[in-house]
This record gives C-alpha cells, structure tokens and sequence, in this order.
C-alpha cells in the first residue's frame, strides 16, 4: 500500500509538471490575468476591447436545482456588456456544437432576471481552442453566426456568437498574426512573439504556484473517485442504505439507489476529511488517504467526520 500511494504522489507530480496551456486547468489559471485574457480574447476576435470584468472564474453555473450545470474555464464580459466564454478543449468529445447551444442558453439564463425584457441580452460569444479539427476542414478559425437558410445575406442578429479554433491546423496569414501565434504556442508551445512569450511566462508562474499544484492535485483524486463511482467510499454505505430502501423500493432497486447515496456521502466525507488535513498543512496525508482506505478510516475517525 505504501508503494501504491509513493505510485500515486509521483503520477501526479510527474502529470502537472507536464502540464501546458492547452490543458483547460492551467489555461483558467492563465486567464486570471486580466490583461493577458483581454489580449488573448482580441487576437481571437481581431478587435480591441476597451476593458474586460471577471463574471466567472472556474464556478460553476447552475440555473436550476436539478439542471445540468456549466463550469466554465474563463467566463467574462467586456465594457459595452458583451459576455465571452472561452473554453480549452483537448479531446473531441463528438458533442461540441451541441455543448456550444447550452452554453449560450446558460450564458443568457445567467444574464437576465425574472420579469426583464429580452432586449436586454447582450452579445454573447462562446469559443473553443480545439487541440483537433472538429470539422475537417484544414482551417484554423470556424466562426458562426444565425442566419437564414433562404438568404444567406439575412442575419438573425439574436448576438449568438461561436467560434472554434483549431490549433493543430496550419497556419493562416489571412486570419491574422496574432491569432496564429497564439495557436502555435498552444499546439506546440512555440514562442515567436510577444503575446506567446507572456503566455509562456504565465504557464510557468502557474506551474510554480504550490497552491494551485494541491487544487490540481485534488481535483485529480476527486475525478478518480468519481470514475470508481464511489466504490472504496460509498459501498458499505450504499448496502446498507439499499438494504433498508430496498424494503419500500424492491431490493434491487434498493441497492441501486443506495449506492448513489453512498458515493454522495462517502465525497462528501472525503472533501470534508481533505479540508480539514489542508488546513492543518498535512498536504502528504491527502494523497495517501485517496489511496489507503485503512489510513484514511482513522483518519475519519481521528477528526471525527461520521456518517450523517
């Protein structure tokens, strides 16, 4: 087990150090920096931005209870309102056109009140920097607008805005120099001017930032849990809670819905065990509780955390 969990810790280390811009963890933390976003954002758009405000940093949006939520790696808006999410996608998850209709729909969900006319919307642009060619073409930048099938002339101007980029394809003199240099980083961490050499500074300053190493860190374990889908954490509880629904329900029913219950319950024990060895500078212990489920029962115990 101790072997297991020295695998573990030099996995992670061995993945951050490896980290890049065209990782969506990093990239967020990189669009921290107001001005280098707002660069970023205008050699995209090829156009000046006055100013630009945070709206969103890596937070969830939820607009119901029970909705699908979006959490969104840079979420901003600019001085005449206009709203941008910029998003860095790595793999083709197949379902990016309709992930760009959702945005929009909670972008414009977020921005209007119950009660408030629909004019007052404002622009909203949703961009993905694509480490692949979505649609095939060879082209770097696929923007798109609402226009009618009819006449091709007719904008709907509803201020729906996407745009893919593609960083892996070839260069395109026609769409700018500023944009080229920001995907040539990306795909190939290529400095060649000013706006790459401030994005590759940025990069480092993250990789060097031990607070953000332990959220990456973290967020890691919990994907990982999440993939097991509880099993280490949730299963004696969700027998237990499957057993005792399962008289209402029918036992396998039961089961199935207890073991929901006990992944809930065993994250939220595990977030509430991790916060507090975080706050008490046992960032060591974190890792090897993911891994070691007898070290991670005492540490329950030793901090108390029950089921509940």
């Amino acid at each position: 087990m101790e072997q297991d969990v020295r695998n573990l810790v030099q996995e992670l280390e061995a993945r951050w150090k490896s980290l890049t811009i065209a990782n969506d963890f990093v990239f967020g933390k990189v669009m921290l920096d107001e001005d280098l976003c707002k660069e970023v954002l205008e050699a995209i758009l090829a156009t000046n931005i006055e100013k630009i405000e945070y709206v969103g940093r890596q937070d969830a949006i939820d607009v119901t209870e029970d909705g699908h939520g979006v959490r969104l790696d840079v979420y901003v808006r600019d001085d005449r309102g206009t709203v941008y999410s910029i998003e860095m996608q790595a793999t083709d998850t197949h379902e990016l056109p309709q992930c760009s209709r959702y945005y929009h729909a909670m972008l414009a969900l977020s921005q209007i009140g119950k009660g408030a006319p629909y004019r007052s919307l404002r622009d909203s642009y949703v961009i993905f920097i694509c480490g692949f060619d979505l649609f095939g073409l060879g082209r770097r930048v696929c923007s798109f607008q609402s226009r009618c099938e009819d006449d091709s002339d007719l904008c709907l101007n509803d201020g729906v805005h996407t745009i893919f980029l593609a960083a892996t394809s070839p260069t395109e003199p026609q769409e700018g120099p500023r944009v080229n240099e920001l995907l040539d980083y990306i795909s190939s961490r290529k400095v060649t001017g000013e706006l790459s050499s401030r994005l590759n500074e940025a990069v480092e300053h993250v990789l060097d930032n031990r607070k953000w190493r332990l959220e990456f860190m973290m967020q890691a374990i919990k994907d990982q849990l999440n993939v097991d889908k509880g099993r280490e954490l949730g299963l004696e509880e969700g027998r237990q809670l499957g057993l005792d629904e399962g008289r209402k329900l029918g036992l396998d029913e039961g089961h199935k819905l207890g073991l929901e219950e006990g992944q809930t319950i065993g994250e939220e024990r595990f977030a509430k065990l991790v916060a507090r060895l975080h706050e008490d500078g046992r960032q060591d212990d974190i890792v090897r509780a993911a891994a070691d489920p007898v070290f991670r029962a005492n540490l329950f115990s030793e901090y108390s955390i029950g089921l509940e």
